[in-house]
């Protein structure tokens, strides 16, 4: 069992995020005798999941229903949550990597174009296009240009 001081130090999740996260229902904590948080062996591994699936951009409403998973009885239901989630999370990444290898192909486009400014002026209109092209799949949510 670790305070909530201890299972910071030891995840690199600040007590802030640990108390919102309990707060929230995503990791909620166990109290000792004394009113103190306390975590264990699960919660470690509920913690890892947790900082995985935000990382990959996971909302937290998803996060606390792959979390709260930890406290159902094992079965088939908890599978089909489960797997709703992360297939549902699995394209939308997929959707964010193929927009995320578009601007790598862009940068790596215009960064020549940065040693010779009249070559950056010669090819400017076609950066901006490229330019408003990727910012109109991000601002509408579409995640990939077509």
């Amino acid at each position: 069992m670790w305070t909530i001081k201890e299972f910071s130090q030891l995840t690199g999740v600040s007590p802030v995020a640990l108390r919102y996260y309990d707060k929230e229902k995503i990791l909620p904590s166990k109290r000792l005798a004394n009113g103190y948080r306390s975590y264990d062996q699960t919660d470690l591994l509920i913690v890892k999941n947790l900082v995985v699936l935000k990382y990959a951009g996971f909302s937290l409403e998803d996060i606390k229903t792959m979390t709260s998973l930890y406290h159902e009885p094992e079965g088939q239901a908890c599978n089909d949550q489960a797997n709703e989630v992360l297939t549902r999370n699995l394209q939308e990444m997929k959707e964010r990597i193929k927009l995320f290898n578009q601007i790598i192909e862009v940068v790596e486009g215009i960064m020549p174009l940065f040693e010779n400014h009249e070559l950056y002026k010669l090819n400017q209109s076609e950066l901006n296009q490229s330019i408003d092209q990727i910012f109109d799949q991000i601002s509408t949510g579409k995640g990939t240009i077509a």
